[in-house]
């Protein structure tokens, strides 16, 4: 697979064990599948390698091997399939100190963010999770925590270019020390999302580190 930045080689998984030294009888197939996290933009090339030997007639009614190799090529353009805008709330109580000393008390944050369905076809969210530094504990406030009466998690279906809203409560720990950025700002963590398409493929995305706003 040429992928935009690097080329990586494929193992092919074939559906019957043995099948791919068997040999392949006249009107017979043979099925292999390969797996590939898809985790870049823009065009990818999946260059499909085969080599087999047949065996042809000789004109003295013998018997030969002869060898084959031919290569096809299929080029796809991978796009995000979930588009995420996240915004970040300070609920902290200010003391005296105006935030300037924030392991002096409690922090709480409120993380939104909104997912919206890039691909042509719906998609179900199945996990949004958030992992916080060991600074911060985080509650989820989605549709994970509720259940419908048959004990089942009634996950959202998003349509194209539908949007859907997530949110996390954040508390600050004793310890350890929270991590800040040069320019002031705290590091909270990272989003990670789940979902499955309507062909009952697996994505998953996991965003960059989520900071809070310069705090003055």
């Amino acid at each position: 697979m040429q992928a935009p930045t690097q080329t990586i080689p494929l193992d092919l998984a074939v559906a019957e064990k043995g099948q791919e030294t068997a040999g392949l009888k006249v009107g017979q197939s043979l099925q292999a599948i390969i797996h590939f996290d898809l985790k870049e933009e823009g065009n990818h090339v999946l260059a499909v390698s085969v080599s087999y030997t047949e065996t042809e007639p000789e004109d003295d009614e013998g018997l030969k091997d002869q060898s084959r190799t031919f290569r096809k090529l299929y080029q796809f353009i991978a796009g995000p399939c979930l588009n995420v805008r996240s915004k970040v709330s300070d609920l902290s109580l200010r003391g005296p100190d105006n935030g300037k000393h924030p392991n002096a008390e409690p922090m709480f944050f409120a993380l939104e963010a909104q997912l919206e369905n890039m691909a042509d076809g719906p998609v179900t969210l199945e996990k949004v999770s958030f992992s916080p530094k060991p600074s911060f504990t985080s509650a989820s406030i989605n549709w994970d925590v509720a259940w419908t009466d048959n004990g089942h998690m009634d996950c959202p279906f998003l349509m194209p270019r539908d949007m859907n809203q997530a949110a996390f409560l954040l508390k600050q720990q004793p310890q350890p020390k929270i991590e800040m950025t040069k320019d002031g700002r705290v590091i909270l963590g990272q989003l990670t999302i789940q979902w499955r398409t309507s062909m009952g493929d697996a994505g998953f995305l996991t965003t960059g580190w989520l900071t809070s706003r310069k705090r003055q």
